[in-house]
This record gives structure tokens, sequence and C-alpha cells, in this order.
């Protein structure tokens, strides 16, 4: 999985001649990883001012607004690649537009066998 963070405002905005690119960047990634069979998923996230943070303390849930990591880079989307090696997955990561602003951290998921 490809986690994308960024500060806010550290890459194109919108309403900027750059951001045009920027999104073209995106859209022609995601094409190629579709292209080439290794997409399975993928999606921008809301602000981070949409976010709740939920856990559970003694049998009760809480939760607080906002994400619980308290950094300037916040997670913003995801791509969950079909990679068959760390490699190949870090190739594809640095295609990504937002790892020119921010970072992409790759993380494998758990294949749970049932």
């Amino acid at each position: 999985m490809c986690l994308i963070y960024s500060a806010p405002n550290s890459g194109p905005q919108p309403g900027t001649p750059e951001f045009g690119g920027f999104m073209k960047a995106y859209g022609d990634f995601t094409q190629k990883v579709r292209d080439e069979g290794k997409l399975v998923a993928g999606d921008a996230l809301q602000g981070v001012e949409t976010a709740t943070t939920v856990s559970v303390r003694n049998g009760k849930t809480e939760t607080i607004d906002g994400p619980f990591a308290e950094t300037k880079e916040q997670l913003g989307g995801y791509y969950l690649l079909d990679c068959k090696d760390l490699d190949e997955a870090i190739e594809y990561a640095a295609m990504i537009p937002t790892a020119d602003y921010g970072r992409i951290e790759v993380r494998p998921i758990v294949v749970w066998d049932n």
C-alpha cells in the first residue's frame, strides 16, 4: 500500500496554473498502474477536519476530532498496488506526484490465511 502524505498547501493548489498539471500527473499515474495490472484500489481522502479518531478504553468508546497523529504532514490518499516485491513498490511510489512535495509510505498489507 502506498500511503500519500503531505503538509497542507505544500503542493500545487486549486486555482493555480500548476494545479492542472499536478492533477493530470495523478490521472496519468492512475492510468499507468491500471494498464499495467498493478492497481487494486486507490482514493483521495477528505481533509483532516473531517476525521474522527476512535479508541476504546476500559470498554468505553472514545472519539476525538481529527487524526490521531499530530504532524504537519497528513494522510491524503492511498494506492493499493499488486507489486511483486518491495523494490517494485518503491519504483511505483516514486512516480506518485505528491512524492515531489510530501512523502509516500510503502507498507505491505497483511494477508490472512483463513
